[in-house]
Protein backbone atom coordinates (compact mmCIF):
# COMPACT_ATOMS: atom_id res chain seq x y z
CA UNK A 1 0.00 0.00 0.00
CA UNK A 2 1.47 2.87 -1.18
CA UNK A 3 0.08 6.41 0.35
CA UNK A 4 -1.90 5.32 3.46
CA UNK A 5 -0.70 7.42 6.26
CA UNK A 6 -0.16 5.33 9.56
CA UNK A 7 -2.05 3.73 12.53
CA UNK A 8 -2.86 2.44 16.31
CA UNK A 9 -5.19 -0.26 17.57
CA UNK A 10 -7.95 -1.10 19.57
CA UNK A 11 -9.40 -4.30 21.52
CA UNK A 12 -12.23 -6.08 23.30
CA UNK A 13 -11.46 -7.34 25.94
CA UNK A 14 -13.49 -9.74 27.64
CA UNK A 15 -13.13 -10.77 31.17
CA UNK A 16 -14.61 -14.18 32.74
CA UNK A 17 -14.77 -14.05 36.68
CA UNK A 18 -14.98 -17.12 38.28
CA UNK A 19 -15.41 -16.56 42.06
CA UNK A 20 -14.71 -19.18 44.71
CA UNK A 21 -15.81 -19.59 47.96
CA UNK A 22 -16.37 -21.56 50.98
CA UNK A 23 -13.10 -22.71 53.31
CA UNK A 24 -12.93 -26.01 51.31
CA UNK A 25 -10.51 -26.31 48.16
CA UNK A 26 -13.48 -28.20 46.22
CA UNK A 27 -16.75 -26.30 47.96
CA UNK A 28 -16.94 -23.49 45.45
CA UNK A 29 -20.08 -21.89 43.27
CA UNK A 30 -20.31 -19.51 40.21
CA UNK A 31 -21.69 -16.40 40.39
CA UNK A 32 -24.15 -15.45 37.89
CA UNK A 33 -23.18 -13.15 35.50
CA UNK A 34 -23.65 -9.68 35.40
CA UNK A 35 -26.35 -7.47 33.36
CA UNK A 36 -22.87 -6.08 31.89
CA UNK A 37 -21.52 -9.44 31.30
CA UNK A 38 -24.28 -10.28 29.79
CA UNK A 39 -24.78 -8.01 27.28
CA UNK A 40 -20.59 -8.07 26.70
CA UNK A 41 -20.66 -11.67 25.75
CA UNK A 42 -23.75 -11.49 23.58
CA UNK A 43 -21.84 -7.86 22.16
CA UNK A 44 -18.92 -10.31 21.14
CA UNK A 45 -20.97 -13.02 19.74
CA UNK A 46 -22.91 -10.40 17.39
CA UNK A 47 -19.57 -9.31 15.86
CA UNK A 48 -18.42 -12.96 15.99
CA UNK A 49 -21.37 -13.98 13.39
CA UNK A 50 -21.19 -10.50 11.62
CA UNK A 51 -17.62 -11.12 10.33
CA UNK A 52 -18.14 -14.69 9.71
CA UNK A 53 -20.80 -13.35 7.42
CA UNK A 54 -19.74 -10.10 5.42
CA UNK A 55 -16.10 -11.19 5.17
CA UNK A 56 -16.65 -14.09 2.34
CA UNK A 57 -17.00 -10.23 0.49
CA UNK A 58 -13.82 -8.84 1.98
CA UNK A 59 -10.99 -9.26 -0.63
CA UNK A 60 -7.12 -8.83 -0.78
CA UNK A 61 -5.65 -6.48 -3.92
CA UNK A 62 -2.35 -7.50 -5.31
CA UNK A 63 -1.24 -4.99 -7.81
CA UNK A 64 2.50 -5.48 -9.96
CA UNK A 65 4.02 -3.54 -12.23
CA UNK A 66 7.42 -4.14 -13.09
CA UNK A 67 9.59 -5.21 -10.18
CA UNK A 68 7.08 -2.68 -7.59
CA UNK A 69 4.08 -3.68 -6.54
CA UNK A 70 1.11 -2.95 -3.98
CA UNK A 71 -1.05 -4.64 -1.71
CA UNK A 72 -4.72 -3.65 -0.65
CA UNK A 73 -7.97 -4.45 -0.03
CA UNK A 74 -11.45 -4.33 -1.48
CA UNK A 75 -14.77 -4.99 -0.64
CA UNK A 76 -17.44 -6.94 -3.48
CA UNK A 77 -20.77 -4.76 -4.05
CA UNK A 78 -22.18 -6.05 -7.08
CA UNK A 79 -22.57 -9.37 -9.05
CA UNK A 80 -24.01 -9.22 -12.58
CA UNK A 81 -23.84 -12.46 -14.73
CA UNK A 82 -20.98 -14.39 -12.76
CA UNK A 83 -18.89 -10.82 -12.33
CA UNK A 84 -18.11 -9.64 -9.11
CA UNK A 85 -17.15 -5.77 -8.37
CA UNK A 86 -14.73 -4.40 -6.42
CA UNK A 87 -14.16 -0.72 -4.81
CA UNK A 88 -10.58 -0.01 -3.64
CA UNK A 89 -8.68 2.55 -3.11
CA UNK A 90 -7.11 4.07 -6.21
CA UNK A 91 -3.68 4.61 -5.11
CA UNK A 92 -3.39 0.67 -4.56
CA UNK A 93 -4.00 0.09 -8.30
CA UNK A 94 -2.41 3.75 -9.61
CA UNK A 95 0.48 3.17 -12.29
CA UNK A 96 -0.06 -0.68 -11.91
CA UNK A 97 0.32 -3.02 -14.84
CA UNK A 98 -1.25 -6.05 -13.56
CA UNK A 99 -4.04 -6.30 -10.44
CA UNK A 100 -5.23 -9.83 -8.91
CA UNK A 101 -7.88 -10.63 -6.11
CA UNK A 102 -6.90 -12.44 -3.15
CA UNK A 103 -9.47 -14.60 -1.58
CA UNK A 104 -7.36 -16.62 1.04
CA UNK A 105 -5.38 -19.35 0.39
CA UNK A 106 -3.12 -20.21 -2.90
CA UNK A 107 -5.38 -18.55 -5.34
CA UNK A 108 -5.57 -15.40 -7.18
CA UNK A 109 -7.83 -14.73 -9.29
CA UNK A 110 -7.34 -12.42 -12.49
CA UNK A 111 -8.76 -9.06 -12.40
CA UNK A 112 -9.78 -5.82 -14.76
CA UNK A 113 -9.72 -2.33 -13.83
CA UNK A 114 -12.93 -0.87 -15.04
CA UNK A 115 -11.84 2.74 -13.92
CA UNK A 116 -10.58 4.70 -11.04
CA UNK A 117 -11.15 8.60 -9.68
CA UNK A 118 -8.02 10.05 -8.33
CA UNK A 119 -9.51 13.00 -6.86
CA UNK A 120 -11.69 10.98 -4.59
CA UNK A 121 -8.90 7.69 -4.02
CA UNK A 122 -11.11 5.10 -5.51
CA UNK A 123 -11.54 2.40 -7.73
CA UNK A 124 -13.66 -0.59 -9.72
CA UNK A 125 -12.15 -3.94 -11.06
CA UNK A 126 -13.65 -7.05 -11.37
CA UNK A 127 -13.16 -10.57 -11.64
CA UNK A 128 -15.00 -13.71 -11.51
CA UNK A 129 -14.46 -17.22 -9.93
CA UNK A 130 -13.41 -20.37 -12.08
CA UNK A 131 -14.64 -23.80 -11.05
CA UNK A 132 -12.15 -24.14 -8.39
CA UNK A 133 -13.76 -20.37 -6.82
CA UNK A 134 -13.88 -21.73 -3.52
CA UNK A 135 -16.55 -20.16 -1.11
CA UNK A 136 -19.65 -18.31 -1.88
CA UNK A 137 -18.98 -14.23 -1.83
CA UNK A 138 -20.86 -11.79 -0.11
CA UNK A 139 -21.94 -9.11 -1.97
CA UNK A 140 -22.68 -5.50 -0.29
CA UNK A 141 -25.81 -4.61 -1.98
CA UNK A 142 -24.55 -0.91 -1.60
CA UNK A 143 -27.35 0.65 -3.67
CA UNK A 144 -30.18 -1.50 -2.96
CA UNK A 145 -30.61 -0.85 0.70
CA UNK A 146 -31.14 2.71 2.24
CA UNK A 147 -28.48 4.78 3.54
CA UNK A 148 -26.92 3.80 7.28
CA UNK A 149 -27.33 6.68 9.53
CA UNK A 150 -23.54 7.04 10.99
CA UNK A 151 -23.25 8.34 14.16
CA UNK A 152 -20.68 9.29 16.87
CA UNK A 153 -19.97 6.33 19.13
CA UNK A 154 -21.74 3.44 17.38
CA UNK A 155 -19.45 0.66 17.07
CA UNK A 156 -17.44 -0.20 13.51
CA UNK A 157 -15.36 -2.84 11.62
CA UNK A 158 -12.46 -2.73 9.63
CA UNK A 159 -11.58 -5.60 7.79
CA UNK A 160 -8.30 -5.62 5.42
CA UNK A 161 -5.17 -7.14 4.83
CA UNK A 162 -2.61 -5.08 7.48
CA UNK A 163 0.90 -5.34 6.22
CA UNK A 164 0.19 -7.91 3.55
CA UNK A 165 -2.28 -10.73 2.43
CA UNK A 166 -0.46 -13.22 5.07
CA UNK A 167 -2.81 -10.76 7.10
CA UNK A 168 -6.13 -11.68 4.55
CA UNK A 169 -9.13 -10.66 6.44
CA UNK A 170 -8.10 -9.00 9.54
CA UNK A 171 -10.76 -7.72 11.46
CA UNK A 172 -10.54 -4.52 14.49
CA UNK A 173 -12.65 -2.86 15.98
CA UNK A 174 -13.81 0.58 17.52
CA UNK A 175 -15.88 3.75 17.17
CA UNK A 176 -16.68 6.31 14.84
CA UNK A 177 -14.77 9.36 16.71
CA UNK A 178 -16.33 12.14 14.34
CA UNK A 179 -18.21 12.68 10.59
CA UNK A 180 -17.70 14.83 8.13
CA UNK A 181 -19.60 15.57 5.00
CA UNK A 182 -16.91 13.14 2.53
CA UNK A 183 -15.19 11.11 5.26
CA UNK A 184 -15.34 8.72 8.88
CA UNK A 185 -13.00 9.25 11.52
CA UNK A 186 -12.62 5.30 13.15
CA UNK A 187 -10.11 4.35 15.85
CA UNK A 188 -10.71 0.90 14.85
CA UNK A 189 -7.12 -0.16 13.92
CA UNK A 190 -6.01 0.21 10.29
CA UNK A 191 -2.33 -0.24 8.82
CA UNK A 192 -0.64 0.04 5.22
CA UNK A 193 -2.55 -3.07 3.58
CA UNK A 194 -5.85 -2.04 4.42
CA UNK A 195 -6.63 1.00 2.02
CA UNK A 196 -9.24 0.37 -0.20
CA UNK A 197 -11.08 -2.19 2.97
CA UNK A 198 -14.38 -1.84 4.19
CA UNK A 199 -15.81 -0.38 7.01
CA UNK A 200 -18.35 -1.64 8.55
CA UNK A 201 -21.31 -1.36 11.15
CA UNK A 202 -22.11 -3.78 13.95
CA UNK A 203 -24.77 -5.20 11.65
CA UNK A 204 -22.64 -5.76 8.99
CA UNK A 205 -23.47 -2.55 6.02
CA UNK A 206 -20.59 -1.38 4.58
CA UNK A 207 -20.60 2.62 5.94
CA UNK A 208 -16.83 3.45 4.29
CA UNK A 209 -14.10 2.31 2.98
CA UNK A 210 -10.69 2.87 4.56
CA UNK A 211 -8.35 5.23 2.76
CA UNK A 212 -5.87 6.67 5.33
CA UNK A 213 -4.46 7.39 9.14
CA UNK A 214 -2.31 9.98 10.75
CA UNK A 215 0.72 8.59 12.24
CA UNK A 216 2.62 11.95 13.44
CA UNK A 217 1.90 15.48 14.10
CA UNK A 218 5.16 17.99 14.63
CA UNK A 219 5.95 20.09 17.10
CA UNK A 220 8.86 23.03 17.56
CA UNK A 221 10.47 22.79 20.33
CA UNK A 222 13.26 25.86 20.64
CA UNK A 223 13.78 25.36 16.74
CA UNK A 224 14.09 21.45 16.97
CA UNK A 225 11.15 19.95 14.62
CA UNK A 226 9.91 16.75 16.68
CA UNK A 227 7.69 13.86 15.81
CA UNK A 228 4.68 13.37 17.78
CA UNK A 229 2.75 10.01 17.19
CA UNK A 230 -0.32 10.23 16.71
CA UNK A 231 -3.16 7.69 17.25
CA UNK A 232 -6.37 6.45 17.10
CA UNK A 233 -7.07 8.99 14.14
CA UNK A 234 -8.26 6.60 10.63
CA UNK A 235 -10.24 7.67 7.74
CA UNK A 236 -12.82 5.95 5.93
CA UNK A 237 -14.37 7.28 2.59
CA UNK A 238 -18.05 8.07 3.40
CA UNK A 239 -20.66 5.59 1.73
CA UNK A 240 -22.58 8.60 -0.12
CA UNK A 241 -18.74 8.99 -1.58
CA UNK A 242 -18.30 5.96 -2.51
CA UNK A 243 -21.63 5.42 -4.17
CA UNK A 244 -21.47 8.20 -6.42
CA UNK A 245 -17.87 8.07 -7.58
CA UNK A 246 -18.59 4.16 -7.90
CA UNK A 247 -21.68 5.27 -10.72
CA UNK A 248 -19.45 8.00 -12.40
CA UNK A 249 -16.46 5.12 -13.31
CA UNK A 250 -18.79 2.50 -14.42
CA UNK A 251 -20.53 5.10 -16.65
CA UNK A 252 -17.24 6.53 -17.70
CA UNK A 253 -15.05 3.08 -17.68
CA UNK A 254 -12.18 5.50 -17.44
CA UNK A 255 -10.27 7.51 -14.79
CA UNK A 256 -12.76 10.11 -14.00
CA UNK A 257 -10.84 13.98 -13.89
CA UNK A 258 -12.68 15.86 -12.03
CA UNK A 259 -13.08 19.43 -13.26
CA UNK A 260 -11.08 22.65 -12.12
CA UNK A 261 -13.20 26.01 -11.29
CA UNK A 262 -10.06 27.90 -11.51
CA UNK A 263 -9.93 29.75 -8.93
CA UNK A 264 -7.31 30.27 -5.77
CA UNK A 265 -9.18 30.77 -2.66
CA UNK A 266 -8.09 31.56 1.11
CA UNK A 267 -9.97 31.35 4.69
CA UNK A 268 -10.50 34.09 6.39
CA UNK A 269 -10.62 34.90 9.95
CA UNK A 270 -11.27 38.10 11.81
CA UNK A 271 -10.56 36.16 15.57
CA UNK A 272 -7.37 33.88 14.10
CA UNK A 273 -5.69 35.86 11.74
CA UNK A 274 -2.60 34.44 9.54
CA UNK A 275 0.16 36.71 8.21
CA UNK A 276 -1.10 36.07 4.74
CA UNK A 277 -5.41 36.43 5.18
CA UNK A 278 -4.39 39.66 7.77
CA UNK A 279 -4.87 41.61 4.85
CA UNK A 280 -8.28 40.32 3.68
CA UNK A 281 -9.73 40.61 7.08
CA UNK A 282 -10.67 44.35 6.20
CA UNK A 283 -13.14 42.81 3.04
CA UNK A 284 -15.18 40.68 5.74
CA UNK A 285 -18.64 42.54 6.05
CA UNK A 286 -19.36 43.30 10.32
CA UNK A 287 -22.09 40.38 9.66
CA UNK A 288 -19.29 37.97 9.28
CA UNK A 289 -16.36 36.55 11.04
CA UNK A 290 -15.22 34.00 8.59
CA UNK A 291 -15.27 33.43 5.10
CA UNK A 292 -13.00 31.96 2.21
CA UNK A 293 -12.04 34.30 -0.33
CA UNK A 294 -11.15 34.00 -3.64
CA UNK A 295 -7.99 35.71 -3.91
CA UNK A 296 -6.69 34.71 -7.61
CA UNK A 297 -8.36 33.82 -10.70
CA UNK A 298 -6.91 32.03 -13.74
CA UNK A 299 -8.33 31.78 -17.14
CA UNK A 300 -11.24 29.29 -16.10
CA UNK A 301 -14.53 28.88 -16.08
CA UNK A 302 -15.39 30.71 -12.49
CA UNK A 303 -13.50 33.78 -14.47
CA UNK A 304 -15.74 33.30 -17.76
CA UNK A 305 -18.97 33.02 -15.35
CA UNK A 306 -18.03 36.23 -13.82
CA UNK A 307 -16.07 35.43 -10.69
CA UNK A 308 -14.04 38.06 -9.26
CA UNK A 309 -11.28 38.54 -7.12
CA UNK A 310 -12.13 39.12 -3.48
CA UNK A 311 -15.57 37.69 -3.90
CA UNK A 312 -16.19 35.88 -1.07
CA UNK A 313 -17.76 32.51 -1.18
CA UNK A 314 -21.29 31.60 0.75
CA UNK A 315 -22.65 28.99 -0.86
CA UNK A 316 -22.16 26.09 -3.52
CA UNK A 317 -25.01 24.08 -4.84
CA UNK A 318 -26.79 25.04 -1.86
CA UNK A 319 -24.03 23.74 0.51
CA UNK A 320 -22.57 26.50 2.53
CA UNK A 321 -18.79 27.33 2.11
CA UNK A 322 -16.98 27.73 5.74
CA UNK A 323 -13.65 26.16 4.42
CA UNK A 324 -12.01 25.84 1.39
CA UNK A 325 -12.35 21.75 1.96
CA UNK A 326 -15.75 22.13 1.65
CA UNK A 327 -15.55 23.90 -2.29
CA UNK A 328 -13.44 20.84 -2.68
CA UNK A 329 -15.42 18.03 -1.54
CA UNK A 330 -18.09 19.80 -3.67
CA UNK A 331 -16.29 19.86 -6.68
CA UNK A 332 -14.46 16.47 -6.53
CA UNK A 333 -18.27 15.21 -6.96
CA UNK A 334 -18.96 16.52 -9.67
CA UNK A 335 -17.90 16.11 -14.02
CA UNK A 336 -17.39 17.89 -17.47
CA UNK A 337 -20.95 19.41 -17.92
CA UNK A 338 -22.85 19.71 -14.75
CA UNK A 339 -23.70 23.06 -13.44
CA UNK A 340 -22.42 24.96 -10.49
CA UNK A 341 -24.28 27.56 -8.68
CA UNK A 342 -22.09 29.99 -6.34
CA UNK A 343 -23.29 32.54 -4.19
CA UNK A 344 -20.87 35.23 -3.24
CA UNK A 345 -20.68 38.41 -1.58
CA UNK A 346 -18.94 40.75 -3.86
CA UNK A 347 -17.12 43.22 -1.54
CA UNK A 348 -17.33 46.21 -4.27
CA UNK A 349 -20.60 46.07 -4.28
CA UNK A 350 -21.60 45.13 -0.73
CA UNK A 351 -24.60 42.58 -1.92
CA UNK A 352 -25.19 38.81 -2.71
CA UNK A 353 -24.96 38.08 -6.06
CA UNK A 354 -25.52 34.15 -7.68
CA UNK A 355 -23.21 32.58 -10.24
CA UNK A 356 -24.34 29.81 -12.70
CA UNK A 357 -21.23 28.35 -13.78
CA UNK A 358 -21.00 25.26 -16.37
CA UNK A 359 -17.91 23.19 -15.85
CA UNK A 360 -15.50 22.12 -18.31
Amino acid sequence: MKKIRKWISLGLVIVCLGIFTGCGLFSSSEKEPTKIEKEIVEIQSTITETYKKISTGCVGIYATSGDSGSVGSGVVYKEDKGIYYVVTNHHVIEGMRTVRVYRGGAKYFKSTVIGSDPKNDLAVLTFSLDLFGGSEVYVQDIFNYEDEIVTVGQTVMAIGCPLGLENFNTLTTGVVSRITKNEIQTNAEINPGNSGGGLFNASGRLIGINSSKEVFTQSNEDGVIIDIPVEGLGYAISLNVVKKCITDIESKKTVIERPLLGVTVLPVNRYLPTQESESYIPLLPNTMDAGVIVTNLSNGVAKKAGVLVNDILLKANGTDIVTTLDLSNILNLLLAGDKLTLEVYRTSEQKTVTIDITLE
